[in-house]
Order: structure tokens, then sequence, then C-alpha cells
């Protein structure tokens, strides 16, 4: 015979009191575990006995919520830190465009030795001794090198120049429009438009982040779109900022929100002259879970908003945008479950919404040869949640008998049984267990995300725990009684509750019995055994708790060891 050793929670001493209070020495002599919640529910039951008052609210305690009206876009500026924006030390390419401000610093290197800092004046030149006056301002970095170095040749046989930029100049330049904090800004020379938006706060409540002018000259010289940088990663801006430069940013334009089975679900700007199907490309397209059977326009039509059905996605790139339009596609509304055990195909899948566990189990290839359907384990997040609220009001309850129990006797009492079994409903991990009947097509439990199932190996033992001289497993006997198990099992021990025996069958199903009313007193109540199920023995408690509270107790406890002893002993077949 295979037996599975079972060690019950905790062996405590036996704890007496002469009761009334609940004095100091009897605490310390309680476990610590029960001794801070024995103590904390007595403050509570003093506290609630007070009278109590709402506090009233203050801005401190109230927390923002994010905008959620956010534009796609309003986070760039964020991001842009100072230490990003150009510094005055130069470490630019020949393409920078020289202006007054700029200084070159030359080297001659020859017949002529020299070294010096120029700078280029207002009239945009700069001097070189024997050589005179070059005028420079308009001329990039490159083209100013070679003329000076053709000046020098000119000059000076056999000598080279080498010319850099030592400092770069400033500029005032104007920012206008909807930007954030409009007004003139002096910026260094290798600045560009996206460097002056950042430092007038980025756009506007009302600005367009597709349309941001570079006017120079009365002439409007750049546009920059800031989705081409944030959608397609090209940056298209070439030039640099000179002083007297006008940034100028435009009113937004018609502002489209994208929403349901998109991958990146916001709200997005498109230029007056762009499609819907635009908005749904900045949405990185449809999600894989997208219904194109619930496809919708919301826009609005003569003061009111109209609901427009799309029968299909391809219909968007027909639809001018119009400001305050919604895209909407319904999400196919998938469950993620798990299927475990005798299977055929265990694993994880994705299920449709509706769908029921004999649909999971088709798919995953049905049960194999040797499944044992009978004692399925149903595993579900929101009956876990309940299991473990009903723990928690369980074990307060015990601590509230135990206390009521220590104040009310008048004798010795031993209550180690009782602290025993709060120790053992407080340590308890509740499961989410769900009692279904799998050999009942008609029991249709549909699947929630989440949810898993494991379907047992046919077994030919009956578990016995507790307050039996032989804890572990014994071989099924098909027709034989709770007293055969009991005498497989060498009999009670002197402490054993015969009056109150549970047992869980492989269903999760628990029952209590009174061992000597069922066997003695009526032959209508028959008691089966099963293969698989679990018999459990309990110890004598003596005293006034109600026997609700303990029969709750013994079948959490039980529900744990069932499911230990269904998930290990799944192999043998009877």
């Amino acid at each position: 015979m295979r037996k599975i050793s079972f060690i019950l929670l905790l062996v405590t001493a036996s704890f007496y009191i002469s009761a009334q209070e609940l004095n100091e020495a009897y605490l310390e002599s309680l476990p610590e575990a029960v001794r801070n919640d024995i103590s904390e529910r007595m403050i509570e039951k003093k506290v609630s006995e007070k009278d109590s008052y709402r506090l009233s609210e203050t801005d401190s305690d109230i927390k923002k919520t994010p905008n959620k009206d956010k534009i796609f876009g309003s986070d760039f500026f964020n991001s842009m830190q100072t230490s990003f924006m150009p510094i005055s030390a130069p470490n630019l390419d020949d393409s920078y465009v020289l202006d007054f401000g700029d200084i070159l610093r030359i080297q001659l290197l020859g017949q002529k030795d020299l070294i010096d800092s120029y700078k280029l004046e207002r009239d945009g030149s700069i001097n070189l001794p024997d050589i005179g006056q070059i005028n420079l301002a308009g001329l990039s970095l490159g083209e100013a090198s070679k003329l000076i170095k053709s000046k020098v040749n000119q000059a000076y046989i056999g000598t080279d120049s080498f010319i850099s930029l030592e400092n770069i100049r400033d500029v005032s330049i104007l920012l206008a429009g909807d930007v954030f904090n409009p007004g003139v800004y002096t910026l260094n020379g290798s600045s560009n438009v996206l460097h002056a938006i950042n430092v007038a706060g980025g756009i506007g409540a009302y600005g367009s982040y597709r349309s941001i002018k570079l006017i120079r000259n009365q002439q409007v010289i750049e546009t920059l779109d800031i989705y081409d940088i944030l959608i397609d990663g090209k940056f298209k801006s070439t030039n640099r900022l000179r002083s007297g430069d006008i940034v100028f940013v435009d009113p937004r334009m018609n502002v489209v929100t994208v929403e349901g089975a998109f991958k990146r679900q916001s709200k997005y700007e498109l230029l007056a002259e762009e499609n819907l199907s635009n908005a749904i490309k900045y949405a990185n397209e449809l999600s894989v879970d997208a219904d194109l059977s619930n496809i919708f326009l919301y826009r609005t039509l003569d003061g009111e908003v109209k609901s427009i059905p799309i029968a299909n996605i391809s219909q968007f790139k027909n639809i001018k945008s119009s400001d305050q339009d919604r895209v909407f596609v319904r999400k196919n509304s998938f469950r993620n479950v798990k299927i475990s055990g005798a299977i055929v195909r265990p694993g994880n899948y994705k299920m449709i919404e509706g769908q029921n566990i004999f649909d999971l189990i088709k798919e995953a290839g049905g049960y194999t040869q040797n499944a044992f359907p009978e004692g399925a384990i149903y595993l579900n997040e929101e009956a876990k949640k309940i299991n473990s609220n009903a723990s928690e009001k369980l074990y307060d309850e015990f601590i509230d008998g135990l206390i009521d129990i220590l104040q009310k006797s008048s004798g010795e009492m031993d209550i180690t049984p009782l602290i025993t079994l709060s120790q053992q409903i407080k340590n308890s991990t509740p499961n989410g267990r769900i009692i279904i009947d799998l050999l009942d097509d008609s029991s249709q439990i549909v699947i929630k995300n989440d949810d898993s199932i494991f379907i047992p190996e046919k077994n030919n033992s009956v578990f016995m725990f507790g307050e039996v001289l032989n804890e572990g497993a014994l071989i099924y006997k098909r027709g034989a009684d709770l007293e055969f198990y009991l005498a497989e099992a060498s009999g009670l021990k002197e402490q054993a509750n015969a009056q109150s025996i549970f047992i869980m069958y492989p269903n999760g199903q628990t029952k209590q019995f009174n061992r000597k009313r069922n066997l003695f007193a009526s032959k209508s109540q028959e008691i089966t055994i099963e293969p698989g199920s679990v018999i459990y023995v309990p110890k004598k408690i003596d005293n006034s708790l109600s026997s609700r509270l303990t029969a709750q107790a013994y079948a959490t406890i039980l529900g744990q060891v069932a499911l230990a002893v269904a998930s290990v002993n799944s192999i043998n077949k009877w």
C-alpha cells in the first residue's frame, strides 16, 4: 500500500486559562501570530465603540488624474531636456552658414607663420594681414575655408592654411502663433526649429504639431511636421536659425480619436486634405483582435453626434477627416486560459468570448485514455477573491469566538485544538476552485480570463488524513464503506472527533458525516466513497464555538489537501 505522508500544521502545547480577563500572562503564552491578532481585534472593537468623524478632504489629499485628452505628440517637447540643447562650443560640419558674430581661427604655416582669431564684422567680413578684407557672410564653413585658402595662396607662396570655427554667434528670433510662450528669444547659431519650440515651452493648447513654419525675409522657407519625426523617423528640417527668423505655429487642424482594436489608441491631428485612413496608419493599424464586423465612425453633424456604421475598413481611404471625428473598431474579447493534466494537447489557449469548458477541452484535443474528468479541478480568479475574503472573515470570526470563550469560561479549558485550527485557517491559501461536473454536457460553464483546469488521471486510492493512526493513501475497494477505510487506517486516535468526519469527493464537493448517526441510526443516508476521495478526521473540540465555524474551517483546510493530492496522485489506474 502506497502512502503519502501529510503533516498537519503546528503542534502546539496545551493552553489553559481561568477566564473573565485576558491578562498579559495569558496573552504571552499564546503563539505570537494568534496573540497579535487577538490584541489587534480587541483594539478594533474598542475603537469601533467610540464616535468617529469623517475628516474633510483637502486639496493635498486629492490625486490629480492624468490628462486623457492629450493629443499624440504632446509629450515630445516634454522629453527634450535642456542638456540636449546646442551649446556654444562649435562641433559643426561644413554646411554651417557663417554670419556676423562667428569667430574663425586661422593658422598659416610656410612663408608666413600666423595663428589668430577673426570675428565676422557687421558687414560679414574678416580682415587678414597683407591680404585684406574677405567677405564670408552667407557662405558655408566649407565654402569660406576654400575662399580663404585661395586668398592665402595668392598672397604667400608655399603657405598652408588651416581654418576652424572657434565660436558661433547668437541669433535673435521671434516665436509666434500657437506656441506655449510666444516672444523674442536669443539662441545660438546652431539651433533649429525644434530647439526654438522647446525653449518656448512647446506647442500651445491649440497649436498644430503638423504645421510649424520657418519664415525668413517674409518667405516660408520650411514647414516642419512633427509626425514625420515621430511616426516615420524622418527629420526634414535642414535650415539653422538666423537672426530675424520667425518660427510660427499654425492653429491645430482636425483632431481625430482612434479607439478600440488599434495598436496605438490616441488622438491624432490630421491635415485638412488627409483621409481617416491616415489616422489608422498613425495608430499603427489594427490589432490582431479586431472585430471587423463592428466598425463605426462617430461624427458631429447638425449639432449632434451621428453614429455611422462602416462596412469595410478600406472605406476610410475615401472619407475626408473632420474635426472631432471618432473611429472605433470593437475588440474581440479573448480569454487566456490554461488546461493541463490528462489532456491530448495541454497548454495555454486563447478562447473567444462565450466559449465554455467543453469548447476548451475540444480545442485541446480531448481527454487521454486514462483521464479522470470526474476529478477535474477548475480554478477561477473571481472565485479565488471570494474565497480569500471568506477565509479572512472566517478567521476574524474565529478570533472573536476565542475572545468570547476566554472571557466567559469559568474553569480551566484546553483550547489547543482551537488555536491550531485558527492558525491553519490563517495559513491556508485560497485556491478559487469551482465545483464542476464534466460528465454533464448541459453544464455550460463559460470560461473567464486566466481560468485554469486540471484533468487528473484515474487513480485507485482513497486518502486518509487527520486523527487516524495511519495517515496516507489506501487502496480503493469498490463498495467499501467508511468503517472499512477507518479500519485500514488502523482506527482513530483518542482525541479524534468521530461525530464529525469530512469527506471531500474528487469533484471538490465536501460533506460532513456523523459517524454514529450514519452507521447506526438510519440506513437512509448511505456514505459513499469514490476513488480519489479524501477522508479527514478532525480533532475533538470541547467548546461552545459555533459548529458552523468549525465546519467551514475544516472545509477550507480540506480543500488545500485535496488539491495537493489530486496533482500528485493522478497516475494510477483503477
